[in-house]
């Protein structure tokens, strides 16, 4: 029986050992002892001891730490460290509790030998067996099927905490042991009945069997992928360097490995659990393996690990490594093993080899011709398994299986360009920001800077021109704390002007965006030095722009481009103090405002070129998520000394206007256009690289080139052939050769080369940064706007070549994106293809709701990417039923009562009716019927999507149950989410106010309606109305009866035009309109006409 305290999926959770299975059943008692024994020894305070003082901290280090949780000391391993503002951070792991926690280092206590003895408590378990797998959709052959994956779905991860949740009793059939891994057959006990988790995987389809071979296969192959959070290799072996502890490796390996459980293992279970971890890849079929006695070897065995056995379990033993150790065609003797137990590489010559010793080696390497090669591989692997088992210390950190870590990638150096060199700031001690900004950071859980903000940081403290492309180039604090610190502490500002007007503007792509920037501004320097800045949102009203003043003492103005360049026609006089002008996400800005941009840039020029403005500070900082082709302009027109720094490798490439190409061909007829592709004919130095996407791969392609080219080759098998590579392509070559290097992803780090002119995509790049990686290899030859030779060139020198072929169908969409955003040239058979795709992808989001910037504007921005439908289907979109005998009427004139507002043209009411409204009839019916208090009954059991009575206030309304909030066991009193359905709003009740509801209340259909009104749209090309508006329109028309006028109606949705208050006037019995709801909305100057939005519907109502 186990009991399990922490699942991350079905391949690694945690638990605790508490019946059955022999020695391995935690004493509970003696774990009560070590725990009060620490907490006696550090709670004492006894800081005298040399035991328990740490002078370093180091990644992997046993330590003993004080969980404010659990309230006691707890044994943990430290996984990580952070910094902070006054100390550094650790992150542990409790190894008894399987909890992660971050203590300051300075808290962190040494683990004394008595307290590691007794092993860890939690044991780390997988489920044997299985594997995981996934639905995936081949777009190209328009199919979708269940294929094994690397990772856990999502829902195969809940279903299978939800199993374990509800088990009453859990327990663990222990099949095998993998390193620090209890492989298990879970068994679960609920309402009395056992079931299999394993054989409940499957059922679901969420997993599917493999045989144990093919287990041991997978584990090996995936070793360093898996879904867990595992503590690595090298960590085990820091834990036995930082710690004085003697025999430490029984605390950190399965019971197998431990003395006093192994002691009590029988004879037949030992056996075979050694020969099925290293002698099952030995069998092939039509393999030749090779056996010879070696009783030296047998003795090793015997003292490192069954020592204690007698001398029969020491026979039986010997016969399983009665065998020679073959490695890269080498017979090793004796003293190349022993090397090899030590963790060295085995690349060792043999020595001392006899005449005899030579006949049989040759006769071994006759018989080794005759195996394949995967089996050559499976002898490497099973030696190495055999050394970690023998060694609990791991192999050494240097071995090509390190190369296969493709998260590296990620940790290279941005591209930056400057002629002042910056140092980056790696820590948040080393951020050239003030003391409370930090304290502020720190309080908000601040973990960085991270990459870019290292390096941009600097560069804005300085006062310096900045330009920064990144992933994370959205995000405000790559430019806010270093420039409000300049604004704070720096004196330069005292000879501007003794005027009114701002020293920095923030330029945003919105009002959304600007919004947050100014909350953020207001965050970070609330609690400290308030930053007087002002947020400035004007539209078309000019009144409304005449009349903006700054506050007195104005530092920060954060707007958007049409604000501002409405702002300057009307005060420009107010911007003389300007000396930073921030451009946040300034690809959008260019995209969406480019004439108001530059009229912005031209402005500034003007500005900071005047007399009185020559000692003051001139800062131009644009950040973005991608390169700009206008940043060109905006560097040689604008910027004095510039410091640009691309973290995206792949928006590097853009910025060094590397030559994209992309040629399509079927996957068979790949190698004949690589050849065609490579110029060989060429009378300049070409070096190129040919990325493959598996090492089978790279020798096909090296064959097929080195017949025309000086050609090289390194992939994870040739690790060793690194630097040779590396020495050979470097050295000086003549005009005209052309040089040749086939390679995989995993050898770009290693190699680290940067000046190829060409790089040739002959496997698909499994991911961006894979792709910008690829890239980067050819950075000494990217253009350099700094740099007055290079930055007028048309093309660099570089050429990237990609061969897009029908396996890679999936990924067309995104490389026409790539092609479009780097202005290349698109072949026309691509764009016919993504056409064909987007066909059939958009015919796939069939059971989609429609496009809501379609249904309020008429069209979608990028309807590549929403997830959503763009096509009208008759069946989905027929008007709905409100009643048995009325549907939702599609032309005419209706009385309208909006309830609940969702922005300026967007609403959920009713149609009331002239006549007999049926929703009236129902509330009065639904009145009477609660106003009995016997028939006023809380609902019991919530089913989901069903329909309950809620009373507010006076009145009774219809509400479909969605989910429960917030609950806890046994707990009287919880929240529930649920839907009004005669209102279209949602909120949240408590769910003992929900009211059984009797069957005569359901049958009149959900009454609420959405509306729409037609022709208008927000002004500056924005997605999103501004609040100010939605919040006049809504203080005017909620619950207020409009007359209106359909024009379309699809499914629950109604566009109406116009819509018009009525007001009838009893004693003249005349009537007026009192106002038109798309006048209002033009009146504020928030809004513009938009003509084409019926026409688009009424194109899309056609095509159906």
């Amino acid at each position: 029986s186990i009991l399990v305290s922490k699942i991350e999926d079905p391949s690694c959770f945690w638990g605790r050992i508490i019946r059955g299975c022999g020695d391995l059943t935690e004493n509970a008692e003696e774990y009560e002892k070590l725990q009060d024994k620490m907490n006696q020894l550090y709670h004492g305070g006894r800081k005298d001891l040399e035991e328990i003082k740490l002078s370093t901290l180091e990644e992997g280090q046993v330590c003993v730490v004080y969980c404010k949780e659990l309230r006691c000391w707890c044994r943990a391993v430290v996984e990580s460290l952070m910094s902070s503002a006054n100390d550094y951070l650790a992150e542990c792991f409790l190894v008894d509790y399987a909890k992660y926690v971050n203590i300051q280092a300075k808290n962190v206590r040494g683990a004394i030998e008595a307290f590691v003895k007794l092993p860890y408590r939690a044991k780390k378990f997988r489920l044997y067996g299985i594997k995981p797998l996934t639905l995936s959709v081949d777009l190209y052959e328009d199919k979708a099927k269940i294929i094994p994956a690397r990772r856990w779905d999502s829902a195969a991860i809940q279903h299978f905490q939800s199993i374990v949740k509800a088990s009453s009793q859990t327990e663990a059939k222990l099949c095998a042991i993998e390193e620090d891994f209890f492989d298990v057959q879970l068994y679960v006990t609920y309402k009395d009945e056992k079931a299999c988790v394993n054989d409940e995987l499957v059922a679901k389809n969420f997993a599917c069997c493999e045989s144990p071979r093919d287990h041991k296969v997978r584990l090996l192959k995936n070793q360093d992928t898996q879904s867990c959070t595992s503590r690595s290799e090298a960590s085990f072996e820091k834990m036995i360097k930082c710690e004085k502890v003697s025999n430490l490796a029984r605390t950190l390996w399965p019971g197998l490995l431990q003395g006093r459980v192994l002691g009590r293992v029988q004879e037949g279970e030992c056996i075979g659990f050694l020969r099925q971890s290293l002698m099952e890849f030995w069998h092939h079929k039509g393999c030749v393996c090779v056996y010879k006695p070696c009783y030296t070897l047998l003795s090793i065995v015997v003292k490192c690990i069954l020592f204690r056995f007698k001398k029969k379990k020491k026979k039986k033993l010997g016969k399983l490594f009665q065998c020679i150790l073959v490695v890269q065609h080498k017979c090793y003797t004796t003293q190349d093993f022993f090397s090899a137990v030590k963790g060295t590489v085995f690349y060792n010559l043999p020595r001392n080899i006899t005449k005899k010793k030579q006949k049989q080696k040759k006769k071994t390497l006759q018989d080794i011709r005759l195996c394949s090669q995967d089996v050559y591989k499976n002898y490497v692997l099973c030696i190495k398994r055999l050394v970690q088992f023998l060694n609990p210390d791991p192999l050494n950190a240097d071995s090509p299986q390190v190369m296969h870590q493709a998260n590296l990638l990620s940790l290279s150096p941005p591209v930056t360009y400057s002629v002042t060199k910056v140092t980056p700031c790696t820590t948040l001690e080393m951020a050239p920001i003030s003391e409370d900004l930090k304290k502020c950071l720190i309080r908000n859980k601040f973990v960085g800077p991270n990459l870019t903000e290292s390096y941009c940081w600097p560069a804005v403290a300085r006062g310096g021109d900045l330009i920064a492309v990144s992933h994370s180039g959205n995000n405000p604090l790559v430019y806010i704390p270093p420039l409000v610190t300049f604004i704070w502490f720096s004196t330069v500002h005292s000879s501007l002007p003794t005027r009114n007007g701002p020293l920095a503007v923030i330029v945003c792509p919105g009002w959304k965006k600007a919004q947050h920037v100014f909350d953020l501004l207001e965050e970070y320097t609330r609690c400290f030095r308030p930053l007087r800045a002002v947020l400035i949102l004007v539209g078309l009203n000019k009144e409304e722009v005449k009349n903006v003043k700054l506050a007195k003492g104005c530092e920060v103005v954060v707007t958007t481009p049409n604000s501002l360049t409405r702002l300057l026609k009307r005060h420009c006089f107010l911007f003389l103090r300007l000396c930073h002008l921030v451009l946040d996400e300034v690809d959008l800005l260019f995209a969406e405002a480019n004439d108001q941009m530059l009229a912005i840039l031209e402005y500034y020029k003007r500005a900071i070129t005047a007399e009185e403005r020559a000692s003051a500070p001139q800062q131009i900082i644009a950040v973005g998520t991608r390169w700009d082709k206008h940043l060109e302009n905006v560097v040689r027109e604008h910027m004095s000394d510039p410091y640009i720094v691309v973290t995206a490798m792949e928006e590097a490439s853009v910025y060094g206007n590397v030559h994209q190409v992309v040629q399509i061909c079927l996957d068979s007829a790949k190698t004949s256009l690589l050849l065609s592709v490579l110029n060989f004919t060429s009378d300049v130095l070409e070096k190129t690289l040919i990325f493959t996407s598996s090492v089978e791969e790279a020798d096909v392609v090296f064959k097929t080139v080195a017949t025309s080219a000086f050609a090289m080759i390194v992939h994870e098998d040739l690790s060793f052939r690194i630097n040779e590579v590396l020495e050979e392509w470097n050295k000086k070559f003549s005009s005209g050769t052309r040089v040749v290097l086939v390679l995989t992803d995993a050898c770009i780090q290693a190699l680290g080369i940067t000046d190829a002119t060409c790089v040739v995509h002959y496997g698909f790049p499994a991911s961006p940064r894979i792709f910008g990686a690829r890239l980067g290899c050819m950075i000494d030859n990217f253009r350099n706007l700094t740099d007055e030779g290079t930055a007028d060139r048309e093309f660099s020198k570089a050429k990237s070549v990609l061969l897009l072929t029908d396996r890679n169908a999936c990924h067309a969409v995104g490389v026409l994106r790539f092609l479009e955003h780097t202005e290349a040239q698109i072949p026309p058979a691509l764009v016919d293809f993504t056409a064909g795709i987007l066909k059939a992808k958009e015919e796939m989001k069939y059971d989609r709701p429609l496009c809501t910037s379609i249904k309020l504007y008429g069209v979608c921005r990028d309807s590549r990417m929403c997830p959503d439908r763009h096509q009208v289907h008759q069946q989905l979109d027929t008007p709905r039923r409100l009643s048995e005998n009325e549907t939702i009427p599609t032309e005419g004139c209706v009385s309208v009562l909006p309830l609940h507002i969702i922005n300026a043209t967007n609403y959920f009411g009713r149609i009331v009716k002239k006549q007999e409204d049926q929703y009236k009839k129902l509330e009065v019916e639904m009145n009477n019927y609660y106003s009995q208090s016997c028939n006023r009954l809380s609902a019991k059991d919530l089913n989901k999507y069903a329909l309950y009575g809620l009373q507010e206030g006076t009145v009774y309304l219809r509400v479909q149950f969605l989910e429960v909030i917030q609950r806890e066991e046994d707990c009287l009193f919880y929240t529930v989410d649920v839907k009004y359905i005669d209102e279209g709003r949602t909120g949240y009740v408590k769910g003992h106010q929900l009211l059984v509801l009797p069957e005569k209340f359901n049958r009149l259909p959900p009454q609420a309606v959405e509306f729409i009104a037609c022709r208008v749209k927000p002004i500056d090309n924005e997605t999103d109305w501004n609040p100010k508006v939605s919040r006049h329109i809504l203080q005017k028309i909620k619950e207020v009866q409009h007359e209106a006028k359909i024009v379309l109606s699809l499914g629950n949705t109604v566009w109406i035009d116009p819509v018009v208050r009525v007001t009838k006037l009893k004693d003249l019995n005349t009537s007026i309109n009192e106002y038109n709801i798309r006048s209002e909305i033009l009146a504020t100057g928030m809004g513009v006409n938009n003509p084409e939005h019926i026409k688009q519907l009424q194109v899309l109502c056609r095509e159906a």
